[in-house]
């Protein structure tokens, strides 16, 4: 028997926003809408199963920050042109650049990694950041991952003053004076101006080395989101289970990690430390921006870790958002090598709980008063290694689980890999399961500022979401998760003054196992009180106009 251990719809984060002199908005936590626990036996569809909408409770928004993608020093097919349309399609507006291992050796302005015991992992030099930045007119944004491991001789660990200066550049203005710190070792990073013109230059007929980043721009980037490295509490701190963040705040061996165990300048108070004093730099270049730290993924039980307890001791005042892993995983007997599709989602939720409750606990003991960064979800997947006995299984649990996300008021949340099987393929073939839940969650949650609202389901394996769209839908996601029983589902909408005629979007097994797209259709009938029929292992979308 499984159990469903989170109630639909329910949110984390108020949808209250505060604001203050010179700072951005922000999410306020509410520990008052901490979702309640409950437990529900998982058994087929009912014959009737009962959903409820209030277009008049607003449970969160989405934003143009909330849905991601890696974006990879390796990827190939990045820039192509072929990316963009795709991902908007998929309603992603986000790019975690430079993913993909690199980013705690990377260095913008040079288009080049550090060597560390002679080692420089190849990486597609057309993926330089002045090229990405290029392409953000037409994929949307970025949340960079700012390098925090290694300086470019290999010698030390990052520089604040070369972070101050990738803001510069993506941000800053040509006219502006501002004089940016000298690196660690005396460097000139110059002046807020002075990277800003540069990004606004064409390229010169003699390349100085820095032709990359003219790219002919002297419009800002806007880009908010900075998050200090990734998964830094991987760099040996704990020892040897715990390794392959590079960071070289700490010596390294020729061979090996070495004992670098409980060296304090790559424990967890140096790390939060560090993030403020990157926080100091870069908002002083622009002070909207968001920064963002890496913490471990709460478990909901007792460890000897302290990462993310000493990391909000030191910098949590500078801290707006924090990244964890999110990869809940239920294996199925008797192999242990595929995953409990019956179990998943439960456990998915079970999961969330105890990540987000542990956070709570975290914030009111380490952090200032009602400061309370919000939460990213990096990766949030399925993990990749156990098979799927139902292929669309994944879309399912994207369609679910990233609205349930985004309406905790989560700050972003990002899949494992932008071009794989799951999600773009590089082959050209038919866009992943991975990839459909995104775009049915999309047709639901269209644009920046739909809303959405309370939906509840009386079913476990029927998962309902809603959504008042800015452009005066009513948007409602129905998943049935049952793999063998059509739902049958009576709809009733509070609140609102519906019409009668609606276009219904499915995709379920029976597309992606022709690899067929979606399948739309006119859907009469509707109102205040309305019936539908949702096939097993379905996403049905229903878009309905709302009257004035």
């Amino acid at each position: 028997m499984s159990f469903v251990a989170l109630v639909r719809g329910a949110s984390f984060f108020a949808g209250n926003r505060r604001s203050g002199s010179g700072a951005c908005n922000r999410w306020r936590l509410s520990i008052l809408l901490f979702p309640a626990l409950f437990l529900v036996a998982h058994a087929t569809i009912e014959a009737q199963t009962k959903v409820t909408v209030d277009l008049g409770t607003t449970i969160n928004i989405l934003t143009n920050t909330s849905i991601g993608l890696p974006a990879s020093l390796g990827d190939g097919d990045l820039l192509k042109p072929a990316t963009a349309p795709k991902a908007r399609l998929a309603g992603v507006r986000v790019f975690r650049y430079p993913s993909g291992g690199l980013a705690d050796r990377y260095h913008w302005s040079s288009n080049t990694v550090t060597k560390i015991n002679g080692d420089a992992p190849w990486f597609s030099q057309d993926n330089n950041f002045g090229n990405f930045a290029r392409s953000l007119d037409n994929l949307g944004t970025a949340l960079i991952l700012v390098n925090y491991g290694a300086n470019p001789a290999g010698t030390d660990g990052a520089d604040q003053a070369e972070a101050a200066a990738w803001v510069a550049y993506a941000n800053g203005d040509a006219t502006d004076p501002h004089s940016l710190p000298k690196g660690k070792n005396g460097e000139d990073w110059h002046t807020v101006g002075y990277w800003a013109t540069i990004r606004s230059q064409a390229p010169l007929a003699t390349d100085d080395g820095m032709n990359f980043l003219r790219i002919e721009h002297p419009k800002s980037f806007g880009i908010k989101q900075w998050q200090i490295g990734e998964q830094i509490f991987n760099n040996g701190f704990y020892g040897s289970q715990h390794v392959g963040a590079q960071d070289l705040h700490a010596s390294l061996p020729a061979k090996g990690n070495g004992n670098r165990e409980k060296n304090l300048n790559l424990g967890p108070g140096f790390y939060g430390a560090r993030v403020a004093e990157f926080a100091t730099a870069m908002k002083a270049v622009d002070p909207s921006i968001h920064i963002g730290a890496t913490l471990m993924k709460p478990n909901g039980q007792s460890s000897d870790f302290d990462w993310n307890s000493k990391v909000l001791k030191a910098g949590c005042s500078a801290i707006d958002f924090v990244t964890v892993e999110y990869q809940p995983l239920s294996l199925a007997p008797p192999d242990w090598k595929t995953v409990n599709e019956s179990d998943e989602i439960s456990v998915s939720y079970s999961e969330l709980a105890k990540i987000l409750k542990p956070m709570l606990e975290l914030y009111r003991d380490n952090c200032p008063r009602d400061h309370q960064p919000r939460i990213a979800f990096s990766p949030a997947a399925i993990p990749s290694w156990p098979g799927l006995e139902h292929p669309i299984y994944t879309a399912l649990w994207v369609a679910d689980i990233y609205s349930t996300l985004i309406e905790t008021g989560t700050e972003n949340v990002s899949w494992t890999d932008l071009h794989s099987s799951s999600m773009i393929p590089s082959d050209g073939k038919s866009p992943g399961p991975a990839f459909m839940g995104l775009e049915m969650l999309h047709i639901v949650a269209r644009n920046p500022g739909d809303a959405f609202v309370k939906a509840t389901s009386d079913d476990p394996t029927l998962a309902v979401h809603a959504t008042h769209r800015r452009d005066g839908f009513l948007a409602l996601m129905l998943v049935n998760e049952g793999p063998r029983s059509t739902g049958n589902v009576n709809v009733t909408i509070l609140g609102g003054n519906i019409a009668a005629t609606g276009r219904r979007i499915d995709y379920g097994q029976e597309q992606q196992k022709s690899g067929a797209n979606v399948v739309q259709s006119e859907i009469n009938g509707i109102g205040a009180k309305f019936s539908v029929s949702v096939p097993a292992y379905t996403i049905t979308d229903i878009l309905v106009p709302l009257a004035n």
